[in-house]
């Protein structure tokens, strides 16, 4: 009779297989969770940079609106076409005096 002999010791070629794949598959899920990681270190910053820029914008669109708010205002309407575009009030004269300043 023939005997057949069985290998004790050391690893079979199916666990062998087995160890590389999870050895594998532990390397992929190590570098994608770096890779993961990254882009989420980058997005905090760039949200960190679109909030501030977002503030900048909201601070712009405030002055912008207190200013219409000022221009509706007729005093400085008035103060804005007297001084810059020379306008007067039907009736009035105005006098230019050219010349040395006095003290």
């Amino acid at each position: 009779m023939l005997r057949v002999k069985r290998k004790t010791g050391g690893f079979s070629f199916l666990t062998t297989m087995i160890c590389i794949v999870c050895v594998v598959v532990g390397i992929l899920c190590i570098t994608k969770y770096a890779n993961i990681a990254k882009q989420k270190e980058r997005l905090k910053a760039e949200n960190a940079s679109l909030v501030a820029q977002t503030e900048e914008l909201e601070d712009k669109l405030k002055q912008i609106r207190a200013q219409e708010e000022f221009g509706k205002d007729d005093a400085y309407v008035e103060s804005v076409a007297r001084s810059q575009l020379d306008m007067v009030y039907p009736g009035e004269v105005i006098f230019r005096v050219q010349g040395e300043k006095y003290n």
